[in-house]
């Protein structure tokens, strides 16, 4: 039997490549990465560690038939693969749909089609703007094509627990920080720490300082994914998974702490990913996970990978 990963070689995927090796539940398994190296990720495969087998299949969500042959004896599905980064997304929408909407109801409908248990990477993005900290059952009302893709995609997937027999667990998840090998810097906390680093300013949109984001470290995200994998309880349920609800400031107050020269510039330059909103995780939290890391966590991380690198004098 094998386990697929779709977009497995990014962000993420590259971590819970990794972290699945060490799982000792998942010990002399297969794993299976389906990317089509849209970032162009190749150092994910890099130093693989012992634990599981794992195979690369170069292909596209999009395409039924690089889907048949990576879900070949796969019993568990982690679909990562997907345009991210909302401002973007403005800008490619169709292309945004045709991966996020289109590209997800292949692998939904491959997943009926084997019998395979799909845990989904959804986003809090498709909440949009709010006022309050807000649950699962909050109407959501996305500001970007990227968050309306997010929603379609997970209609798809209930309407297919429903109908067709698919077991699947939603996960909402916050803006992703922390150090993975298959980094991505064009989310605050890893730009800011990569910034600082560099002695460059941290530009800050005049609004944000008085905004506040879900975020969620990485090592926190593929935690709650290996966890929905290992309780089918959850199958047909939407779990929000954050590890805090912090402000900009916040952020760059934990910079600071290990990157003292680091200097915040306020901004009148609108940012469209600056939308305030924060997320109750409680309900995933009394199924049984808890995050483990902090923002302070993962700024210091990313802050001594980058530990030889000194600002020009």
């Amino acid at each position: 039997m094998a386990i697929l990963i779709t977009g497995g070689a990014g962000y993420i995927g590259s971590q819970l490549m990794r972290d699945l090796a060490a799982d000792p539940r998942f010990k002399g398994e297969t794993v299976r990465v389906l990317d089509n190296m849209f970032r162009e990720k190749f150092v994910s495969y890099w130093e693989l560690p012992d634990g599981v087998a794992y195979e690369a299949v170069d292909g596209d969500i999009r395409k039924d038939e690089d889907l048949e042959r990576a879900f070949k004896d796969v019993t568990l599905v982690f679909d990562l693969a997907g345009i991210t980064n909302a401002p973007l997304s403005f800008e490619r929408k169709e292309l945004t749909k045709e991966v996020n909407v289109d590209g997800a109801r292949k692998v939904i409908a491959h997943c009926v089609k084997h019998k395979a248990f799909l845990v989904y990477s959804s986003s809090a993005s498709v909440y949009g703007p709010t006022k309050e900290v807000v649950d699962e059952t909050y109407p959501c009302n996305p500001a970007s094509p990227y968050g309306a893709s997010k929603i379609e995609a997970e209609k798809a997937i209930l309407e297919a627990c429903k109908n067709e027999g698919l077991k699947a667990v939603i996960l909402r998840l916050g803006t992703v920080y922390g150090w993975s090998i298959g980094m991505r810097f064009d989310t605050v906390v890893d730009r800011f720490a990569y910034l600082a680093c560099l002695g460059q300013p941290l530009p800050v949109w005049e609004s944000a300082l008085k905004e506040a984001r879900p975020y969620a470290h990485i090592r926190d995200v593929t935690a709650s994914m290996l966890f929905a994998a290992n309780n089918e309880k959850l199958a047909g349920g939407i779990y929000n998974v954050i590890s805090a609800n912090c402000g900009i400031q916040e952020v760059v107050d934990a910079i600071k702490k290990y990157a003292p020269h680091a200097k915040p510039v306020i901004t009148k330059t609108p940012n469209l990913n600056q939308l305030s909103y924060r997320l109750n995780s409680d309900k995933i939290g009394k199924a049984g996970f808890s995050p483990k890391y902090s923002m302070e966590d993962g700024i210091r991380e990313l802050i001594e990978k980058f530990g030889k690198i000194r600002p020009m004098q």
